[in-house]
């Protein structure tokens, strides 16, 4: 009985199957890291959805798709990769490694065709409800797992969605656009929540790399009329949020760090390295990348593999390239940038809108990001994209059909541009 009515979902609402691949996702691709049967079907989920929306779009492609048919060659070739980096891995690959490596790359490829299919459907205002909503609950994840993979976690849970950081930082550059053009008061009280609540989850954890979501600020500033943030407002906005953030952040501590010491320590040993003092994992990141360079040396074009597993830790933008060579890493980021370069395409087309402008305060963090790993290796960065997509191509969508179905709760007058 279940089977018919998820399947009936899936075929007819765009929402069930955006939903059914990122929160059903999160959840299952975060229960454990094996490969067992509920992953499986999930991954069964994943490619029947973009089946349906691949369909959908073959038959009855909206006006804005014109914009994207360069990413479908890349799509093609970052599938030739990962099927070679599969047979071409110098060391063999095990297929249940494989599947369970690949499906994240799976979804940064298959995710822009349900963000697509599904941005016609919904309303943007209700999309970025959905990215706001699901980021908060990526910061939440990510704040348990580490807290409990530190060993200092007073929550009685430890990791129970999938954990990610370019997720939230989505989430949080989006809700700063959202706060400020905003005209109802319920609007803006919705939207400073994230701008709150992302950050004090990302810090509590101790983990100074997440201070990179920040970055997004820099990204989102502009004219109100490019659905940007003035500095002025933005200075506004991070004055009233930060003063609450302090407010709230020894509370949320107190119930969420069992050591008191914990972030006292965590902050001395940033001053340290700050400092000069050394930075012991600043050490590990410089030997973690001279040893994958030496394995680099045996298999430099199509590296070891998506069904390989590296027997080291590498917290390096070396892992992508270890897995699929420089030229598979080559041409995922070639990937990312024809899609960056549609969404540049379609915003002279149609207009900005707010999921534009958070594309590239998630850009931002995620190049930021290389300093210390591999964006393409958070677990939430495939869902992130889809994400994205699908708010941008709503808000084309909603910018031909009517301006007042642009966002809801948002002032159109001051980000849509006129003519």
């Amino acid at each position: 009985m279940i089977a018919p009515l998820l399947a009936w979902l899936l075929l007819e609402h765009s929402s069930a199957r955006v939903l059914a691949v990122s929160l059903g996702g999160m959840v299952v691709l975060g229960s454990s890291s094996d490969l067992g049967p509920n992953k499986v079907i999930y991954a069964g989920i994943v490619l029947l959805c973009a089946a349906i929306s691949g369909y959908r779009l073959i038959v009855d492609p909206p006006a804005y798709l014109r914009v994207f048919r360069p990413v479908l060659w890349w799509g093609l070739a970052v599938v030739a990769v990962l099927v070679l980096s599969y047979f071409a891995s110098p060391v063999g690959s095990d297929v249940g490694t494989f599947g369970r490596q690949s499906i994240f790359y799976l979804l940064i490829l298959l995710g822009p065709v349900i963000g697509l299919d599904s941005g016609r459907d919904l309303r943007p205002g209700v999309v970025y409800g959905m990215i706001g909503f699901i980021g908060v609950i990526a910061a939440a994840g990510f704040a348990a797992d580490w807290l409990d993979r530190r060993g200092v976690t007073a929550l009685p849970f430890g990791r129970f969605v999938l954990s990610s950081l370019v997720l939230p930082a989505l989430a949080f550059g989006l809700a700063l656009v959202m706060f400020f053009h905003a005209r109802a008061l319920y609007a803006r009280i919705l939207w400073i929540l994230p701008i709150i609540c992302i950050p004090i989850a990302m810090l509590v954890t101790g983990t100074r790399t997440n201070l990179i979501i920040f970055v997004a600020i820099l990204a989102v500033l502009g004219s109100a009329r490019r659905a940007r943030v003035p500095i002025g407002s933005m200075t506004v906005v991070l004055l009233v949020a930060g003063a609450v953030g302090v407010t709230l952040f020894p509370v949320v501590a107190s119930f969420a760090v069992a050591d008191p010491a914990f972030l006292t320590q965590r902050v001395q040993a940033a001053v340290s390295a700050l400092s000069g003092g050394g930075d012991q994992s600043l050490t590990f990141r410089q030997q973690q990348t001279e040893t994958a360079l030496l394995m680099l040396d045996q298999s430099p074009l199509l590296g070891y593999g998506l069904g390989y597993t590296i027997p080291f830790t590498v917290d390096s933008p070396l892992l992508t390239v270890l897995r699929l060579g420089w030229v598979g890493a080559a041409v995922v980021v070639a990937f990312i940038a024809s899609l960056s370069a549609a969404f540049l395409r379609g915003t002279r087309l149609y207009g900005p809108n707010p999921a534009t402008t958070a594309w590239w305060g998630f850009l931002l963090v995620c190049i930021v990001n290389l300093l210390f790993g591999t964006p393409l290796e958070d677990r939430g960065f495939g869902y992130a994209v889809m994400l994205v997509t699908m708010g941008i191509a709503a808000g084309f969508q909603g910018y031909r059909s009517s301006a007042s179905e642009f966002a809801v709760g948002a002032d159109l007058s001051r980000s849509t541009p006129s003519g």
